[in-house]
């Protein structure tokens, strides 16, 4: 058995296709079928089901890509622990982020830290709260930035710390009956329709815990992919919701008012690991310095009041 049939299983896997898989390791298909078939002889049984469709793993396949999934993934461990043995100058860091933080406080705390470590490469991927972490959970990525971590830290091996706490604020359309008030309760919103983003989001199950805890279930009327559409809709009036300060620092030419909210929520962003899984220095490194950027560089506060045009 060769590390070679190794690999083309495992692409052949991924892919579910001949064709595609031979195109992705840059081999001819009928030497990548040869090499497939010479794994399933010496193996004693057939690792795919073959039809017009494509290739389906068999039972005895989708066993054995466990164990092949594993081994590549203690393979790189140990090519990136040889790395870090010259330290983090010259690491990769692949990393995912919730869009709230991919406008001004990501990209800061990058360009810093690449004065810093000019060398080090990054891989980057924007998605949900939900989404980043079974990226981890995948070993996708080895880094995340996320709210709101539905899993059990212990039950699932995740480690975070916090990078950022935040008080939510109401976002209400110009012509709310509560627009001119100073502050809000948050109780005074719960006959509106609420403006939302999507089920996958931390922020989202933030605001929800929130609004039971003062007696009622936030009404969603209308779901936005990201905090900007989200504040987009609510200046055009088809709704209220909660939005954090990262997400009113930059306006559209329609705007909601803002209001503080009495006894506001808060919402903690946390850079989260898997605690069980070698984490590179390059990781590492880049973990640590965000903590101490985001300390040392805040987000400017919203001051309280109105911010409506």
């Amino acid at each position: 058995m060769e590390l070679r049939q190794l690999e083309y299983f495992l692409v052949v896997a991924q892919e579910g296709n001949m064709t595609r898989a031979a195109e992705r390791l840059f081999t001819a298909q009928p030497s990548l079928s040869r090499q497939i078939q010479k794994l399933e002889d010496e193996l004693g049984a057939p690792l795919f089901d073959r039809s017009k469709r494509g290739m389906r793993l068999t039972a005895v396949g989708e066993t054995f890509l466990t164990f092949v999934e594993r081994g590549f993934g203690q393979f790189e461990a140990g090519r990136q622990a040889v790395r870090d043995l010259l330290g983090p100058e010259h690491g990769h860091v692949r990393m995912a982020f919730l869009p709230a933080v991919g406008a001004d406080l990501l990209p800061e705390a990058l360009a810093a830290f690449r004065v810093r470590y000019p060398d080090v490469q990054f891989t980057l991927r924007q998605s949900t709260t939900l989404e980043t972490l079974r990226w981890l959970m995948a070993g996708e990525v080895e880094l995340c930035i996320a709210t709101a971590l539905p899993y059990g830290r212990a039950e699932s091996g995740l480690a975070s710390t916090p990078l950022l706490v935040e008080e939510l604020y109401a976002a209400l359309p110009p012509d709310h009956r509560c627009a001119q008030q100073d502050a809000i309760d948050l109780h005074e919103l719960a006959n509106d329709p609420f403006v939302l983003v999507g089920g996958g989001s931390g922020l989202r199950r933030v605001i929800e815990a929130a609004c039971q805890q003062v007696g009622f279930l936030p009404h969603v009327a209308v779901e936005g992919d990201d905090l900007a559409t989200v504040r987009g809709l609510v200046a055009a009036g088809l709704g209220v919701s909660l939005l954090p300060g990262l997400a009113l620092h930059e306006w559209g030419r329609l705007r909601p008012v803002i209001l503080p909210i009495r006894s506001a929520p808060t919402w903690t962003v946390e850079a989260v690991w898997h605690s069980e899984r070698y984490l590179p220095a390059a990781t590492r490194a880049f973990r640590d310095f965000l903590q101490e950027y985001i300390t040392a560089h805040p987000p400017a506060r919203l001051q309280p009041g109105r911010h409506s045009s």
